[in-house]
């Protein structure tokens, strides 16, 4: 009786512990939203929604190692691959917190509530997903990294790059330059520089007349080498070809350059109509194989090239490609040993500049970084005259009153100034818009234009005193205020470069205080040289040019 009374007593304790396990099981399905009624999820459908929701946090492969996981302090993102944990879990308990949050199972506060965002389809693809992430092999080695072509084909799509531009099969509108073949078009170089900083090639457009142009994505230096290695090796099948290169290559070119009057729609050193690429950046920017093959059948590479056929032989063609790739001074040996020297030179210099750190104060183009304590040097070359870089690389001195910063002595020897002034000096814009035909005066100026330029800075024009030292009369701002002395500018300053700066300030450093006084045609005062903008600029600038007279070393 004893043992049937305890068989009876255990069977009553173990239907009640099914009962409450019941009643907690029977509770859990009913507190999961829409438990009973789950769709089936589809895992593809899952991946973009796991990568634009949850990837963040939880990191692309799901093992909580995302780009925000650092900003959470001790509570990081869940490790979505651990499979002990993972398969404890059924999927009314993944929907209940990703429909309510980790606040609402007394998990991570920094997880979101996605109820009020997915539908109950995507949260069961979500679902399904996830559970694909622990499914899998545990992985034993870093996921292989994108290569610089795979990262730039995403690059492709990120930008909607076929938006304007045709590439491979894909249509585009016609606005812009088929790409589909520029692996054999342009220099590497050239174009990493181009995508960090492009610029107007065609004055008057790809579609002659059209206003479509090229924007500037902001792309990091990284960025820039990934696109460009991606649009590299977008190369044609087979080319056709076209020849080989004539022995008098440079001077039958030359003359075949003045026969076809090219300069009637392409600049070429100075000189030369705005319809077409400036030739000048053959060198810089073009393969020669592909110039070759353009010249000699414009249409064919590009259907809706405004060029004409010019009808002339593929050795013909080949010869004016070798005068537009050398120049009119190619066949010059004592111009090609001076540029080895000064190639060697900044070569050395670069080297330098390297080892000096420069860069911890100084930006440069191939720099991802945006400020430094120093001015920019990007294109210095463009900016500042030879002699007074050298003279300053002896002896700094203050030229920017608001700086803290200060330049160091290195104690250069002789030949380490020149070598690091003949690195700065190959640090231009080669790619800088033409300046308007009406500063491209090379004249002498007249005492009128000298006397315009003074009149011009005073305070009653454009008030140069308000802010530089060198002017009319004392500057009226704060030393934080204050820009360089005027009286260095003839020492320091290119003369070409002056008239940009006066022309567009912003174009060559976003973000200065200088104004632009002249950015329309209606902008200058009317009262002198005839209210002639481009006039007044080259007045402004011989004024300053006159007045230069500051010595090298420390200004007063």
């Amino acid at each position: 009786m004893r043992h049937l009374r305890k068989t009876t007593a255990h069977g009553r304790r173990r239907r009640r512990s099914l009962l409450l396990l019941g009643v907690s099981l029977g509770s859990l399905l009913a507190s999961a939203p829409d438990a009973f009624d789950l769709p089936s999820g589809d895992p593809r459908r899952g991946e973009p929604l796991y990568r634009q929701y949850c990837a963040v946090c939880h990191g692309a492969t799901g093992e909580g190692d995302g780009p925000n996981a650092a900003s959470m302090e001790d509570d990081r993102p869940r490790d979505l691959t651990d499979a002990r944990y993972m398969s404890r879990l059924i999927d009314t308990q993944l929907v209940e917190v990703i429909r309510g949050g980790g606040g609402a199972v007394g998990r991570s506060r920094f997880m979101p509530a996605w109820g009020n965002t997915l539908s109950a389809e995507q949260v069961a693809d979500l679902v399904a997903y996830i559970r694909t992430l622990w499914a899998q092999p545990q992985r034993t080695a870093p996921a292989t990294p994108d290569t610089l072509e795979t990262a730039g084909a995403r690059l492709v799509a990120e930008l909607g790059c076929t938006g304007c531009h045709r590439i491979g099969d894909l249509p585009a509108p016609p606005v812009a330059p088929d790409l589909s073949s520029l692996g054999t078009k342009v220099q590497p170089a050239w174009l990493k520089a181009y995508l960090l900083r492009p610029r107007r090639i065609r004055p008057a457009g790809y579609v002659p007349l059209f206003r479509s142009r090229m924007p500037d994505f902001r792309l990091s230096v990284e960025e820039s080498r990934q696109l460009a290695a991606y649009l590299d090796r977008l190369r044609p099948k087979a080319e056709p070809p076209i020849g080989s290169v004539p022995a008098a290559a440079g001077k039958d070119g030359e003359k075949l350059f003045l026969q076809l009057a090219c300069r009637a729609c392409h600049t070429f050193e100075g000189r030369g109509g705005q319809s077409g690429p400036d030739l000048s950046a053959v060198p810089q920017r073009l393969q020669a194989s592909w110039v070759a093959r353009y010249i000699l059948d414009p249409q064919g590479i590009d259907p809706r090239s405004p060029m004409p056929r010019p009808g002339i032989t593929p050795g013909e063609a080949w010869a004016l490609t070798a005068f537009l790739q050398g120049g009119a001074a190619a066949s010059s040996p004592g111009m090609a040993r001076a540029s080895e020297g000064e190639e060697e030179q900044a070569t050395r210099g670069g080297s330098l500049f390297r080892d000096l750190a420069c860069r911890a104060c100084h930006r440069r183009s191939d720099d991802d970084v945006p400020e430094r304590v120093g001015p920019d040097l990007t294109f210095i070359g463009d900016k500042l005259r030879s002699q007074w870089i050298a003279g300053y690389l002896r002896q700094p001195h203050p030229v920017r009153p608001w700086l803290q910063a200060r330049m160091p002595t290195f104690v250069l020897s002789d030949t380490e100034v020149d070598q690091i002034t003949a690195f700065l000096v190959t640090l231009r814009d080669r790619w800088a818009p033409r300046l308007p035909a009406g500063l491209l005066v090379a004249s002498p100026p007249s005492s009128e234009v000298l006397q315009a330029g003074e009149r011009l800075a005073t305070k009653e024009y454009l008030s140069c005193s308000s802010c530089h030292l060198g002017g009319d009369r004392e500057p009226e701002g704060t030393p934080e205020e204050l820009a360089p002395d005027l009286r260095l500018a003839g020492r320091r300053l290119q003369p070409q470069w002056m008239l940009r700066w006066l022309l567009d300030p912003q174009r060559l450093l976003p973000g200065t205080k200088m104004p632009s006084y002249f950015s329309d045609a209606d902008s200058g005062p009317n009262d002198i040289l005839d209210g002639d903008e481009l006039r007044q600029i080259l007045a402004i600038r011989d004024h300053l040019l006159a007045i230069g007279t500051a010595p090298a070393g420390p200004s007063p």
